[in-house]
C-alpha cells in the first residue's frame, strides 16, 4: 500500500511539473491530429480465441458483452472494458462517460488484484489504460489522455520484459510506436523528459509480424495498417489491399464501418458507400458517412436526408459543425438560398471543433464568401473519386472568366484528378505549375501539398534524390491551414526515403 501512494504521489508530482510547460497550446494541436480519428479503430477487434463476447461486440451489442460472465475474468474485464469505451466513442450520449468513466479504475484495480500472473493480465492493463486514453483524446481532455498513453505504454514495457514471447504484445506497442513516432520534432523533447519512445516504421513492423496464431489479432492488425496507410503515408493502393477480405468477420458491422473510413479517405465514396447500405446494424455514424458519399457525388437531396437522419439520431457533438456546412451547401447548390443561410448560421454557432472534421469545416467557413462554388463542387468530387463529373465541372468551369486565384485553384484541382486517375505526365505538369506560383499563394496548402505529392511521385520513379527534395521543400513553409499534418507526411515520407536508400 505505502509503495502504492509513493509511486501515486511521483505520478502526481510530474503532472504537475507537466502542467507548467509553455507549449500547451501547440502540444494540443499535434496530439489531437496524431491520434484522431484514426487510431480510434484499435478498440475493435481485439480478442484471443472465440471469446463469445466478440461476436456481441463486432455487431455493436454493448449490453450484451457487459452482461457476458464466463469466469475468464481477465478476458472479460476486457471486453467489458472495449464495451464501455465504443459506446462512448460510436454513441456520444449525454451521460455515456460520466456514467461509464470510473469502470477504468475498477477493472484495473480488479486485474492487479489476480493472484495468478499470465502474460494477459499485463497485456489487458495496458491495453484498458489505452482505450480510455483515446476516449479521453475524443472528450478532449488531453492531459487525462497524455497520461493514460504514459501508464499503457509503462505497463506493455513491463510486460514485454517479463514475457518476450507473447504475441499480442506487438499489437499494443506497435500502436504505440506509431502514436508517438509521429510526434512532430519539435515536441519530441516532451516524449523524451518522460521517457516515451516511438518509431512510426517500427510500429509499423511490430503489427506486420502479427501471425495467423492470433487470427483476430491479425485481422485487427491489417486494418489498422490500412488506416495507417491511408491517413499518414497516402498509399491507398496499399491501404486497399491491407483490408482483409477473407476472415470470418468482414461482413459484421464493425468491420465494414473500418472498411468504409479507409475507403472515403482512398476517394472511393461508392464502394464505401456499399460497405454502410450493406451491414446489417449501424450506429448514426453511418448516415453522416453516407451523407458524405452523396455530398460528393452531387446528389444533395439523398445528402439532406441522411445529414438529417444523422442530426435526430445522433446526441453528441462531433460532426455537426461540418454537418450543418455540408447541409448548407447542399441547399445552396440546389438554389434554396434561406436554407443555406440558416444552416451556415447553425454552422457558426453550435457544435465544437474537437475533430479534425469540424475543425476543417470551420476553415471552409471562413473562406466561403471568396470561394467558386463551382471549384468546392469539383474539391469534393474528388474527394470521393468521382472523377467523370469533375472532369465535366472542370471543363465547364475554364469556359468562364476567372480571377488568378480562381485559375490557380482550378491548376491545383486539375493536378489532383489526373495524379488520382494515374496520369501522372499531367499530373506533374499541373503541379509543377502551381509551385510555380508558390510565393504568391503562400498562405494556401496548394503549393505545399503540391510539393508533397510531386515527391510522391518521384518516389515512385525511384528517383529518390528528387523525392527528397520536394519533401523538404514542404517543411520550408512557415504557415498555411494544413501545416501540422503536410509537415508529418512529408517527415514520415523522408524516413521512408532513409529506409529504401539506406542513407
Amino acid at each position: 500500500m505505502r509503495s502504492f501512494r509513493k509511486r501515486n504521489q511521483k505520478e502526481a508530482e510530474e503532472r504537475r511539473q507537466l502542467h507548467k510547460l509553455t507549449l500547451l497550446s501547440k502540444y494540443r494541436r499535434w496530439i489531437g491530429l496524431i491520434v484522431y480519428p484514426f487510431f480510434m479503430l484499435f478498440t475493435f477487434l481485439t480478442a484471443n480465441g472465440q471469446h463469445q463476447s466478440l461476436s456481441y461486440l463486432l455487431n455493436f451489442e454493448f449490453e450484451k458483452v457487459r452482461n457476458n460472465n464466463t469466469n475468464n475474468l481477465p478476458l472479460d474485464l476486457y471486453y467489458q472494458n472495449l464495451a464501455d469505451v465504443l459506446e462512448v466513442i460510436l454513441l456520444e450520449e449525454p451521460e455515456g462517460y460520466s456514467k461509464l468513466k470510473d469502470f477504468e479504475d475498477i477493472r484495473l484495480n480488479k486485474l492487479d488484484n489476480l493472484s495468478k500472473e499470465s502474460p494477459w493480465k499485463g497485456f489487458i492493463k495496458a491495453e484498458i489504460q489505452l482505450h480510455w486514453a483515446f476516449v479521453n483524446f475524443k472528450k478532449g481532455n488531453e492531459w487525462s489522455a497524455f497520461w493514460g498513453l504514459r501508464r499503457a505504454y509503462r505497463s506493455i514495457k513491463r510486460n514485454v520484459d517479463k514475457h518476450p514471447d507473447f504475441e499480442p504484445n506487438k499489437k499494443t506497442l506497435g500502436v504505440l510506436n506509431v502514436i508517438f513516432g509521429n510526434v512532430p520534432g519539435k515536441q519530441q523533447w516532451i516524449m523524451n523528459l518522460f521517457g516515451l519512445r516511438g518509431d512510426l516504421f517500427e510500429g509499423i513492423k511490430l503489427l506486420e509480424e502479427i501471425s495467423g496464431s492470433y487470427p483476430q489479432f491479425k485481422l485487427e492488425s491489417e486494418l489498422m495498417l490500412s488506416m495507417v496507410q491511408a491517413y499518414l503515408m497516402e498509399d491507398f493502393g496499399k491501404a486497399i489491399t491491407n483490408l482483409s477480405d477473407t476472415s470470418m468477420y468482414t461482413s459484421t458491422p464493425m468491420v465494414s464501418y473500418i472498411k468504409a473510413l479507409v475507403n472515403l479517405k482512398a476517394h472511393n465514396a461508392f464502394k464505401a458507400r456499399v460497405f454502410l447500405k450493406e451491414s446489417s446494424k449501424s450506429v448514426p455514424f453511418y448516415d453522416y458517412l453516407i451523407a458524405e458519399t452523396y455530398f460528393q457525388e452531387g446528389l444533395y437531396q439523398e445528402a439532406i436526408e441522411y445529414y438529417q437522419s444523422f442530426l435526430t439520431k445522433f446526441q453528441g457533438a462531433s460532426y455537426l459543425k461540418d454537418t450543418y456546412l455540408k447541409l448548407a451547401l447542399s441547399h445552396g447548390f440546389s438554389n434554396q438560398i434561406k436554407l443555406y443561410e440558416s444552416y451556415l448560421l447553425k454552422c457558426k454557432t453550435e457544435g465544437e471543433e474537437q475533430t479534425e472534421i469540424d475543425k476543417n469545416a470551420v476553415k471552409v467557413l471562413k473562406g466561403l464568401e471568396n470561394q467558386n462554388p463551382s471549384s468546392l463542387k469539383i474539391r469534393f468530387a474528388i474527394d470521393g473519386g468521382y472523377y467523370q463529373k469533375a472532369d465535366s465541372l472542370i471543363n465547364t468551369l475554364e469556359t468562364k472568366t476567372l480571377s488568378a486565384y480562381e485559375k490557380l485553384e482550378l491548376t491545383y484541382r486539375k493536378a489532383r484528378l489526373n495524379h488520382l486517375k494515374g496520369d501522372t505526365v499531367n499530373a506533374l505538369k499541373y503541379y509543377r505549375s502551381v509551385i510555380g506560383k508558390a510565393e504568391d499563394i503562400s498562405e494556401t496548402y496548394y503549393a505545399p501539398n503540391s510539393f508533397l505529392q510531386i515527391g510522391y511521385l518521384m518516389r515512385s520513379q525511384e528517383q529518390f534524390d528528387m523525392a527528397k527534395m520536394y519533401f523538404e521543400r514542404v517543411l520550408s513553409f512557415k504557415k498555411h491551414p494544413y501545416k501540422s499534418s503536410l509537415d508529418s507526411k512529408a517527415k514520415i515520407a523522408l524516413k521512408n526515403l532513409s529506409l529504401l536508400t539506406g542513407d
